[in-house]
């Protein structure tokens, strides 16, 4: 692979917007760095190309414009000519001697420019290419398949189930999403299938009653004696004793089957909880039991939450599985990747309509090569959602459904116009509700409002292009019969074309893109914390790390404690700074002793200053720790 092989920008014209924007926000540029970049490529090489001329003694904004279009159909392979071009348009004009001298040397900076970035992609190929040929191989810790199929359940265990998910669905039961009561038939069915493929037990005697016996928790019959009632209470309570001996033994089982995974065992702690409420749901009923707290009065969920809780906390204090740096790359890189998608795209869109041109219009453009636009086009706008907005979870991702959680309109305060009622000439823009069942952390933040932003992609091209694109040409191609903005683009042997995105099939994608481009396969889950950390390396200021946890939907608690993967050094280079600062501060005091008023207060206008400048300093970092950096201090005036 050679520099020459590699492509970063399709035309001139997206490399010259490039170049401009690069000026304009460079700080070690000059003022009018741009105006002399334009001049030279626009007015003196432009016309060498057979683009438009200049007609008086300054190009207007509309020439501007429109050499500047004229570019956008330059290829990138004329790069090589551009000196000579110029030099015949600097003789056709009989250009001065020194105006050549300048406008060849602005030339020569946007060549060079292009050639810097060429190089830096090369290096970053390079750089994923050694990660991809060096990184470990993977370690699969799969077990063989042992779980109980659902055409395995017995009669009665099926009825288990059904009843099971009534009383999970119920307000009056558990009142849990279809996600989390999916997740419990999985751990309990794996479970059960453990029971029978590694203990040996029969399928008949595997029902909820095998998991968690039913032992009445005080006697019900009101005809008994006193004594009688004491000597039943007692019976009941050493059975129930009994009992959660034989369910504490059969987890300690299934937790050495999986003593790698702390996990599976959280999981399935938590899913036999949940069947505990359920298999004494007439026992909570007939004692009355209303309040999350007095379950605790029956032994077995006692006892199961004991587990839970000291699976959990084993879970959170245990070292993570894969580590963060191996699954991770920095923001930046992740920001690189996505618009390098962007220009494969766009290269395969071009590709498509000059097809499309030398097919005709009669034969049209075969499905096959707009159904490839389509998945490549949709795994852009999958990646470009963790990127241009805070990354969201998974779920929010893959159920974006337009009409219910993408809404296009306009947003002001809490009153949410639609695009068909807004007046003529209103820009619509779009929009992500989540309401109190549509994310994990909504029973705490309620509804969620955010704007997506039409984030520019090159080509004076935004966000909303690709996405507008996606919804108007290339998803009807797959034929889907609901409104769910992503769709599987491809037969499967379980889903079929245009079927809503799994959550598997959405995470597999999100990591092969990654790895294709960066040679790390980073999931949802990943991004997220390299976001958070790209913040904090960053020193941006509390109210913007407020902001990212409101739009991530989560604590500050949550965001120091899970989010945030900074190394220690760089978490505790803030004190060390300051405890610099500090020292000099005191050590300036002492040499030079601070002016005193008869009050003993400090006389600041006799402050030298060295003195001020570093009493404002400390006083700036108290302000900032104090009120999140949004007090600025200052001593003029005192």
């Amino acid at each position: 692979m050679t520099t020459l092989d590699i492509v970063v920008f399709s035309t001139l014209g997206e490399a010259f917007r490039a170049y401009s924007q690069a000026l304009a926000t460079d700080p070690e540029a000059s003022s009018n760095s741009v105006s002399l970049a334009r001049t030279a490529v626009l007015r003196f090489m432009v016309p060498g190309l057979g683009g438009p001329t200049q007609t008086g003694k300054r190009m207007t904004a509309a020439e501007q414009a429109a050499a500047l279009s004229f570019l956008d159909s330059v290829p990138m392979e004329q790069v090589a000519t551009l000196p000579d071009v110029q030099r015949q348009v600097f003789d056709s004009l009989q250009t001065a001697v020194g105006i050549r001298k300048t406008n060849r040397h602005q030339l020569r900076c946007f060549l060079d420019w292009m050639l810097e970035q060429r190089l830096a992609k090369a290096v970053a190929i390079l750089e994923a290419q050694e990660r991809q040929q060096t990184k470990p191989p993977k370690q699969v810790h799969q077990k063989p398949a042992y779980g109980l199929q659902p055409q395995q359940w017995s009669a009665a265990l099926r009825a288990d189930f059904e009843a099971f998910e009534a009383f999970c669905r119920s307000p009056l039961g558990l009142d849990i999403r279809p996600a989390t009561y999916s997740n419990f038939v999985g751990d309990l069915s794996r479970l059960l299938g453990w029971l029978h493929h590694i203990e040996g037990e029969p399928l008949e005697s595997l029902t909820f009653s095998r998991l968690i016996p039913l032992v009445p928790l005080s006697p019900d019959d009101e005809e008994l004696t006193a004594v009688q009632c004491f000597l039943e209470q007692y019976r009941l309570d050493d059975a129930g004793a009994e009992a959660i001996k034989e369910i504490s033994a059969l987890l300690n089982r299934y937790f050495d089957f999986h003593a790698n995974s702390l996990a599976t065992q959280r999981a399935i702690a938590q899913a036999l909880l949940a069947v505990a409420k359920f298999v004494y749901r007439a026992e909570i009923a007939r004692l009355g039991l209303t309040q999350d707290w007095e379950l605790n009065r029956v032994p077995v969920i006692r006892r199961l939450r004991h587990i839970y809780q000291e699976r959990q906390d084993a879970e959170k204090a245990a070292p993570p599985v894969i580590d963060h740096a191996s699954r991770s790359i920095p923001w930046e890189e992740a920001v690189q990747s996505f618009l390098q998608m962007r220009q494969a795209v766009d290269t395969v869109i071009a590709q498509c309509e000059q097809s499309r041109r030398i097919i005709g219009k009669k034969k049209g453009q075969p499905k096959r090569s707009l159904k490839r636009v389509g998945r490549d086009l949709q795994r852009l706008l999958i990646i470009g959602w963790f990127i241009v907005l805070p990354p969201d979870r998974n779920r929010t991702v893959r159920e974006l459904e337009m009409g219910r959680t993408l809404l296009l309109g306009q947003l002001e305060g809490v009153l949410f116009t639609p695009a068909e009622r807004l007046p003529v000439g209103t820009e619509p823009r779009w929009y992500i509700y989540l309401g109190e069942d549509d994310y994990k952390t909504a029973k705490f933040y309620g509804e969620s409002w955010l704007e997506v932003p039409d984030t520019p992609l090159g080509n004076n091209l935004g966000f909303y292009h690709y996405l507008n694109l996606w919804i108007r040409e290339y998803r009807p191609l797959f034929a889907p019969n609901h409104e769910v903005l992503f769709v599987t683009t491809k037969q499967g042997k379980k889903t079929a074309q245009g079927e809503p995105q799994g959550r598997g099939n959405l995470t597999q994608r999100v990591a092969s893109d990654f790895e294709k481009y960066t040679g790390v396969p980073v999931t949802p889950q990943r991004l997220r914390p390299m976001y958070v950390t790209q913040l904090r390396s960053m020193g941006v200021e509390s109210h913007v790390l407020e902001a990212a946890a409101v739009a991530l939907r989560h604590s500050r608690a949550i965001q120091n404690r899970v989010y945030d993967r900074q190394p220690q050094p760089e978490k505790i280079q803030p004190i060390l700074d300051f405890n610099l600062q500090l020292f000099e501060l005191i050590f300036v005091a002492e040499e030079q002793p601070l002016p005193l008023m008869e009050d003993s207060q400090i006389d600041f206008a006799a402050l030298t200053q060295e003195q001020r400048e570093l009493l404002q300093k400390g006083l700036a970092h108290e302000a900032k720790r104090r009120q999140g950096g949004r007090l600025k201090v200052s001593l003029d005036g005192l």
